[in-house]
């Protein structure tokens, strides 16, 4: 993904040269001028796969626009799932890696291996940012 599409507001640079533009007759209701002229459009998107279509008007060039609008929202789509599941996977990490604490009731304190302490008050509060900062 390189150069920025025409409708392209921001978000993915979608790169010409990496989609076919397909048109075709739409098949259905619509007496002769759907049977008859290439109106619907198709777009495959071939780094990702995704493939959007437009059928809703009778205009080409309109169909044309509103795939790649699709296209664009789809392609955002993708990315901002694959951002947040990247976030998640490294938030997990977080919480895989192994962890013990020690209470020592005379202090009423809880401490990591690496040294971070805070008060059992705050840990049953739900307060374990001091411990988990390594």
């Amino acid at each position: 993904m390189a150069l920025p599409s025409r409708n392209d507001p921001g978000g993915a640079r979608i790169d010409r040269a990496d989609v076919r533009v397909d048109v075709y007759r739409d098949s259905g209701p619509g007496g002769q001028h759907r049977n008859k002229v290439e109106t619907a459009v198709r777009l495959t998107h071939h780094p990702t796969g995704t493939v959007v279509t437009a059928v809703d008007s009778r205009s080409q060039h309109e169909n044309r626009r509103v795939a790649w609008q699709r296209l664009q929202t789809a392609l955002d789509v993708r990315e901002a799932g694959r951002r947040h599941a990247n976030l998640n996977a490294e938030r997990a990490e977080t919480f895989e890696r192994s962890r013990s604490f020690t209470w020592t009731a005379w202090r009423d304190q809880v401490k990591t291996d690496s040294g971070l302490r805070t008060s059992m008050t705050k840990a049953l509060a739900g307060r374990l940012d001091p411990l988990l900062t390594d």
